[in-house]
């Protein structure tokens, strides 16, 4: 093992990976399919330092993936390969890796400072080096003031890094997380990304299973979208945010109209849907329809401009809506309108906008561009959920 020259008898920095592709998953099943949440067959690997999150809605298939990259669930078949060594014959504990359960249990009355020592067992080290090294890495993760607190004393934060700084002290070559920040406050969400992006987590290989879109955006560098067992798509989370292969990844990475309606011209890059409303709207096309196919429309809230003027005074491809209820919330403003005949959107405004002059029960114009909306062909709900 190899630590970062800055301080290598620390033990708390973290493990230089040698191999570009650092972690390699080729060809691997869970033992059990459906136990898994469906998890089928797949194929990725990570570079060397980057944040990768598995995201996916019920959380099991990415914590299955977790779990046999751990040891603790052994494959029905593939190769786990970290550093160019294969990995299947390695026990669990052998492995070098720091996992973090989605539920994170401590020892209700020990003292935290000792909880996280335990990790050191083993090695040659005096007293005073311990109580040093779990000093430093205690005073990394913000818990410097907390190593005579009992475990039954802290709160899920708290344990969250008690279990990240137990799982640091001994710098471990793979780092892998489960739902890190699942129900934490916005505050703490936001603490926890500064440690894992910023912290001493920062230059560590981390594959994270995620089940919302805040984590994604704040903890990786590529996230995959899991849906239905498979890989949907795996990209950065703005292109999978901005451009979503699929409408299941649209729905996965944040909130979404989608309009069902008709595609009635594809020419220069801009298709055209008459939705069921007979409004006619523009879009990109996300995938091969052909004129005349049923489809779907989605469009961000936000992407969405909004004026209390005629549509026409708004520009070209401006359309009416009724205006049916505003709601602010706080840092936004959230606009429910209707388009007619039970087509109705969701538009989204920071609380600094504009919005002279809007009042429910109004008419109002709204607008987007064409980039911003995506259309797929429509599937099945089941499918298309």
């Amino acid at each position: 093992m190899t630590l970062s020259a800055q301080d290598p008898a620390s033990g708390v920095n973290a493990f230089v990976n040698e191999a570009a592709a650092f972690l390699d998953l080729r060809g691997l099943a869970p033992p059990d399919a459906l136990a898994a949440g469906g998890l089928a067959e797949f194929s990725l690997a990570t570079a060397r330092g980057e944040k990768l999150c598995l995201l996916a809605r019920d959380g099991e298939a990415a914590r299955a993936v977790l779990a046999m990259v751990a040891g603790n669930l052994r494959p029905a078949r593939g190769d786990i390969i970290v550093n160019g060594r294969r990995l299947q014959a390695t026990p669990a504990r052998r492995r070098g890796f720091g996992h973090l359960p989605a539920r994170i249990v401590l020892p209700r009355f020990r003292r935290l400072s000792a909880y996280v020592a335990a990790a050191l067992a083993g090695q040659p080290l005096s007293g005073a080096a311990r109580a040093a090294r779990v000093a430093r890495i205690l005073a990394l993760v913000g818990l410097a003031e907390c190593g005579a607190k009992r475990g039954h004393a802290l709160t899920p934060s708290e344990r969250f890094r008690a279990a990240l700084a137990h799982a640091m002290i001994v710098a471990p070559k793979l780092l892998l997380i489960a739902e890190p920040d699942e129900g934490f406050p916005e505050p703490e969400r936001q603490m926890l990304a500064t440690l894992l992006r910023g912290g001493p987590a920062a230059d560590l290989t981390t594959l994270i299973a995620a089940r919302t879109p805040a984590s994604v955006f704040a903890l990786a560098d590529r996230a995959l979208v899991l849906h239905e067992g498979r890989i949907a798509q795996i990209a950065p989370p703005q292109i999978l945010y901005d451009a979503p292969a699929s409408l299941a990844v649209a729905e996965a990475l944040g909130e979404a109209n989608v309009l069902s309606g008709v595609l009635v011209e594809n020419e220069d890059d801009i298709a055209r849907v008459r939705l069921e409303c007979g409004t006619i709207v523009s879009g990109s096309l996300a995938e091969s329809i052909t004129i005349g196919q049923r489809c779907l429309l989605m469009v961000r809230p936000e992407r969405i401009a909004v004026a209390a003027v005629a549509a026409e005074e708004l520009g070209e491809g401006a359309l009416s809506a009724m205006l049916c209820k505003m709601i602010p919330l706080g840092a936004q403003t959230r606009l429910f309108a209707s388009l007619g005949n039970g087509t109705d959107i969701i538009v989204t405004r920071p609380a600094s906008a504009a919005l002279r002059g809007l009042q429910p029960g109004r008419e109002m114009a709204i607008a987007w561009a064409a980039p911003h909306a995506r259309i797929y062909a429509a599937r099945p709900s089941a499918d298309a959920a």
